[in-house]
């Protein structure tokens, strides 16, 4: 059943998204880290503070400027506290949104607003639990699908750190999860690099020719006299 799921995502969701916000995860880590530690009128304790809202709301943006160039549509909803928002990310029938994870294995963090929008994947119970499963098994038509998409890596903990993020910490996963919103669908996370993976190739168009051959074959028309 995870394979038909990840259809669903790869027909919903264009390549050029996951490739984009893969290709920006580094430099976008990189600069907000920049941002907190570089030439700042405050010191490390407090940039270490601010990093976490520097992160997010460069993420946020980039979410919103890559949706909007491959033709999804975005919506920032506001959490249920209204302490901050959230930008969603709608793809077809499949909702996106982007959370920061201290490591590829962990959760996101609990909130309402979380649980609410993962409320969206109860009909998937079906297919998640053997003892509820009926015959004929509901089709998987285009009801929505929730999915979050994590984020993370190693970040430096003080300016003498050099600022810099280790690119081979960096992760990118896409997960489906239950509506409990405590745990993710069995095989139901994709990296980044695997969900590349299984795009199909696009279309080679025919190369167009610089000349075309000029096959006419001119006749000379005699006027009679």
């Amino acid at each position: 059943m995870s394979k038909v799921l990840l259809d669903r995502f790869l027909a919903a969701v264009p390549r050029a998204f996951v490739k984009t916000m893969l290709e920006r995860q580094l430099p976008i880590y990189q600069q907000s880290a920049a941002l907190a530690f570089s030439e700042q009128p405050w010191t490390d304790a407090e940039a270490i503070t601010l990093l976490p809202y520097l992160r997010r709301a460069l993420w946020e943006a980039e979410v919103r400027r890559t949706a909007d160039a491959c033709g999804l549509r975005t919506f920032d909803m506001a959490h249920i506290g209204k302490n901050s928002s959230c930008v969603h990310v709608r793809a077809g029938s499949i909702i996106l949104t982007a959370h920061y994870v201290d490591s590829p294995n962990d959760f996101v963090r609990e909130a309402e607003s979380r649980k609410q929008n993962a409320g969206v994947n109860r009909w998937l119970t079906h297919y998640v639990d053997n003892r509820l499963l009926t015959a004929p098994i509901p089709n998987l038509d285009e009801r929505p699908i929730y999915i979050n998409m994590l984020h993370g890596a190693f970040f430096p903990a003080k300016k003498e750190d050099g600022m810099k993020v280790d690119p081979t910490t960096c992760f990118l996963r896409f997960g489906i999860p239950a509506a409990d919103s405590n745990q993710y669908l069995a095989e139901c996370v994709w990296s980044a690099q695997e969900l590349l993976l299984q795009y199909a190739p696009a279309a080679v168009a025919e190369p167009i020719p610089k000349s075309m051959p000029d096959e006419a074959k001119p006749t000379i028309k005699i006027k009679k006299a």
